[in-house]
């Protein structure tokens, strides 16, 4: 699967503002793996849709 517009606008978006510390992308499921600085949510996917979910959601998407 390739990369969204969506997803390329978060990941701009998180760039810009300084709050992207690494990225991974899983071309299989189309998700990318984010770190992030907050302590709420250190690392995170950012699905297709462009929406940012915790880790532990990847097995129920």
């Amino acid at each position: 699967m390739e990369p969204t517009e969506a997803q390329y606008l978060i990941l701009n978006a998180l760039e810009t503002l300084g709050l992207l510390e690494g990225m991974f992308y899983d071309d299989e499921r189309g998700f990318y793996y984010i770190t992030t600085p907050s302590t709420v949510l250190p690392t995170a996917l950012l699905v297709q849709n462009g929406e940012i979910a915790p880790i532990s959601w990847a097995s129920e998407l």
